[in-house]
């Protein structure tokens, strides 16, 4: 019991450190993005998407983290199962991923919208024969609210005398989609020429990107259906165990060893079974277009940059050294 009581300390503790932190906050855009493949998946897994996490994400899991951690041990107390000091910070990060399924999708469709918008804007502003680094810039004032942020730090790049291909692939990394880095391959290849065929090329890609929001728009009527049968479903079952966790003759039973180990498999059947019916509702994100080759040999961005002031160099410098 002194055992319990001590884990439970620590585990308090560490909620209040946490809580302290999450509310004095950090700038998300001021930190560093992955760079390797695992950080990438670990930045995915937290945020649930690819790409710049949004702030009513980075809000929620601020509040989540020390909920979970306080509500651990004081489920252990108020219940005298161990194994709810599992179930406990499962629930609380599940029961937002069940329930708001579908907004990360919703947000995708919302950002491409907007990137269609965006896209078509460009388009116009070419026809007048200004450049395309003057033409993003230019853009930065009539953003789309969906890309604002995004859109204003491209344009911000720019002005900082960033390469337009670097600032183009930041951008393209920010999104983090399929679709989009279609219209900035289209940027990317003809960085260095703003002439009226990239202007025909952007129009035809805004419309493009209008179908494909379209049928995204009707894919995911339809699996909303599915998504609120499972809503429902959880539901109920969760209803029925917070009441019975009052009733002590209920949950008695689950204090023993065989107990724990029945609750265990239980709730790894009913989280598996879950989390199935909701992957039958939603779809993996296709392959990105714009995204470095880490099989290639040619190294990274500075190394390349290095080769690149090594061949301009003056020769008489390289004698000396």
């Amino acid at each position: 019991m002194i055992l319990l009581f001590v884990l439970c300390g620590l585990l308090v503790g560490a909620g209040v450190i946490t809580l302290a932190v999450g509310l004095r906050g950090t700038d998300p855009a001021a930190e560093p993005r992955p760079a390797n493949p695992l950080a990438s998946r670990a930045h995915t897994l937290w945020y649930g998407a690819p790409g710049a996490a949004p702030a009513r994400v980075v809000r929620m899991r601020r509040v989540q983290l020390p909920l979970a951690l306080a509500g651990a041990p004081l489920a252990w107390l108020f219940t005298g199962i161990p194994l709810t000091a599992l179930l406990v910070p499962l629930a609380v990060f599940g029961l937002p991923w069940l329930f708001d399924s579908t907004r990360p999708d919703t947000h995708r469709v919302e950002r491409l919208e907007a990137l269609a918008e965006w896209t078509q804007r460009l388009a116009d502003v070419l026809l007048l024969g200004v450049g395309l680094n003057q033409a993003i810039i230019t853009s930065r004032r009539t953003a789309p609210a969906a890309l604002e942020p995004e859109i204003a730090e491209l344009a911000a790049r720019l002005q900082s005398r960033w390469r337009p291909e670097d600032a183009l692939r930041a951008f393209a990394d920010s999104l983090a989609d399929a679709t989009a880095d279609k219209v900035l391959a289209a940027l990317l290849l003809r960085s260095g020429d703003s002439g009226p065929g990239l202007a025909k090329a952007l129009a035809d890609m805004a419309d493009s990107v209008r179908d494909e929001v379209r049928q995204r728009r009707a894919i995911e009527a339809d699996r909303a259906k599915h998504r609120t049968t499972i809503r429902w479903l959880v539901g109920i079952i969760l209803l029925v165990i917070a009441i019975g966790s009052f009733n002590e003759r209920y949950t008695a039973p689950y204090g023993t060893l065989a107990g724990q180990l029945v609750l265990g498999v239980l709730a790894a059947a009913f989280v598996a079974v879950i989390a199935w019916m909701r992957a039958l509702a939603s779809h993996p994100p296709l392959p990105r277009l714009i995204e470095p080759d880490r099989r290639s040999k040619a190294g990274t961005l500075p190394a390349l940059r290095e080769a690149e002031a090594a061949e301009t160099e003056d020769p008489l410098l390289r004698e000396a050294r």
